[in-house]
């Protein structure tokens, strides 16, 4: 696995010219373009390997983004088993970024995203898992003591995915008139049933995964006035919750002498039980739904739905 080099904004300008050329007159090679964040451990890493695992995607470029990059690599290897197994062709890279850094968000989402268009083959379907998000501030909402700590919750879970989401569609989705891969675009937006719950003492996680909620409903409907080359709309988006997964999240959560003292003991007890949703159980279910690309645009969906 590598970071990727960032090109100079000419090659990026004749890289375009030249993409669209490809995906009008080549023949067509599918490959599908995977980016996930926060793909070092736990759900994300259970993403990235479920769909290197699916036979339903021939050809796979994936494009891993989280602070570790042992863990990212350790990722990258549990994927190249998985396509082993399922005969994908799998091209996997990663990038080491912190996401919640304002200062370099911009520049960084530029380095991961804009080289993609440098691919030789056209990418029939785009596809971002944007996962990666923090629990922030625990405790009472009158309790909060640290303005940075608020503030970089906001950063990391908020202003990061929002953008992260919509440059994501700007490059990689193509409507009438306009530059892009020609491929279905599809973004996943990683929510909890926080979004649609109240849970004591969880006021921050709760909001922000309200507002990842909100933001990607509303970009749907935005989406549906776009049509794209091929007659579909350019992007579509999916909220997925995957249920109360066994994470260093959930360890963390069981641990804290901040939660909820009925919220904690829940959590312990589910760990003690092994009752929890398994992150590969909840990635195998997520890529089903990608993968059929049947769902509504905008639905939250949750694992235990039908």
């Amino acid at each position: 696995p590598t970071t990727l080099d960032r090109p100079s904004s000419e090659q990026l300008t004749r890289a375009r010219v030249a993409y669209e050329l490809v995906c009008s007159t080549a023949p067509q090679m599918p490959q599908t373009l995977l980016v996930v964040t926060g793909a070092s451990r736990g759900l994300g890493r259970a993403i990235g390997v479920a769909f290197a695992s699916t036979s339903n995607i021939s050809s796979l470029r994936a494009i891993l983004v989280a602070r570790s990059e042992d863990d990212l690599s350790e990722t990258a290897s549990l994927m190249q088993e998985a396509a082993q197994q399922s005969s994908t062709e799998l091209e996997v890279s990663c990038t080491v970024a912190d996401l919640s850094d304002l200062d370099t968000l911009e520049e960084t989402v530029e380095e991961i995203f804009e080289p993609l268009l440098l691919s030789p083959s056209p990418y029939d379907k785009a596809i971002l898992i944007n996962n990666a998000g923090s629990l922030g501030y625990l405790g009472q909402c009158r309790d909060m003591k640290s303005l940075s700590e608020l503030q970089h919750a906001i950063n990391f879970n908020l202003t990061s995915s929002f953008w992260l989401s919509s440059q994501f569609a700007r490059i990689f989705a193509k409507t009438e008139g306009e530059t892009g891969t020609g491929g279905r675009c599809i973004i996943v937006n990683i929510t909890s049933l926080c979004a649609v719950e109240p849970f004591k003492s969880m006021s921050v996680y709760c909001a922000g995964k309200a507002a990842r909620d909100m933001f990607h409903a509303v970009f749907a409907k935005e989406e549906e006035t776009r049509v794209s080359s091929s007659g579909s709309r350019s992007c579509r988006i999916l909220n997925y919750a995957p249920g109360m997964c066994e994470t260093a999240m959930s360890l963390e959560l069981a641990e804290s002498n901040r939660l909820d003292k009925d919220l904690g003991t829940m959590y312990q007890t589910s760990l003690k039980e092994k009752t929890m949703v398994q992150p590969k159980d909840t990635a195998a279910k997520l890529v089903r739904i990608v993968v059929a690309d049947e769902w509504i645009s905008g639905a939250h969906i949750d694992y235990w739905d039908e």
